[in-house]
């Protein structure tokens, strides 16, 4: 006898537990929230710029070593009895301060740069988003270059010229899960449709400025690098374009 004959319920398979999880789909934002939504993460990511160059300005050797010698020579000239110690704990706490005041102030253009990332910067580029349930966790935008000036214009069906990664970037929480890759497979994906001849980064992209001398920008520097190697082997793998990088005259049109 089965289970409904004998008066006992049936038993409901349990949904699985990726039935819950929300969708993840990469695409070219056409409404205007998820380019808003887009182009806030984008500012986003050149605002937290400010937070890697104060750590390297904090940890620099050569200002460390410049703080260690300064509170040496404060020592050596405040400690001479046990009342002085406080009056050098109260210094170099004084010390301590100004100099975050002056990471702050070296800094702050970081913040000029994130909030000139609005849409007269963006003008007539695609968005390339990805979106994770409803919430927008990486964006790329996509420019162009002809191949006679160089200048970024709006785009056309059908042009010569390269395609221009104007910005690239994921929100923190989702780095080093491929997300990343995503977007740049995507736009390599739209560039090869309208015709492009290849893909490469713009050198004025959202995340190239620097406000700090060389000395202190060798970890953004690395991450640029990375990034630029990313997308030369996304599209070595995934490009469809009139020539291929490693042919001699790729770039040369």
């Amino acid at each position: 006898m089965s289970t409904t004959e004998s008066g006992a319920k049936p038993r409901i398979p349990s949904p699985s537990p990726r039935s819950a999880l929300p969708e993840l789909s990469t695409y070219t934002a056409s409404s205007e929230d998820d380019r808003i939504d887009g182009l806030k993460l984008v500012a986003d990511s050149v605002a937290q710029q400010r937070q890697t160059a104060a750590k390297m300005l904090v940890t620099h050797p050569l200002n460390l070593a410049l703080f260690a010698l300064a509170a040496a020579v404060l020592a050596k000239y405040i400690v001479g009895e046990w009342d002085h110690v406080y009056l050098l704990g109260t210094t170099l706490g004084g010390l301590v301060f100004s100099c975050l005041v002056a990471v702050r102030w070296a800094t702050a253009r970081y913040l000029v740069h994130a909030e000139a990332i609005n849409w007269a910067w963006l003008g007539a580029d695609q968005m390339v988003v990805v979106k994770w349930g409803e919430e927008i966790i990486g964006a790329l935008v996509l420019g162009w270059a002809d191949a006679e000036g160089g200048k970024k214009k709006g785009h056309a069906k059908r042009r010569r010229g390269k395609a221009v990664v104007r910005a690239w970037t994921v929100r923190g929480k989702y780095r080093g899960k491929g997300v990343g890759e995503g977007l740049l497979e995507e736009a390599v994906r739209v560039a090869g449709e309208r015709g492009a001849d290849g893909i490469v980064f713009g050198g004025d992209h959202a995340n190239s400025k620097r406000v700090l001398p060389a000395l202190y920008n060798g970890f953004l520097d690395k991450q640029e690098v990375r990034a630029e190697k990313a997308l030369e082997k996304v599209a070595d793998e995934k490009g469809n374009f009139r020539q291929r990088r490693s042919s001699p005259t790729w770039g040369s049109r």
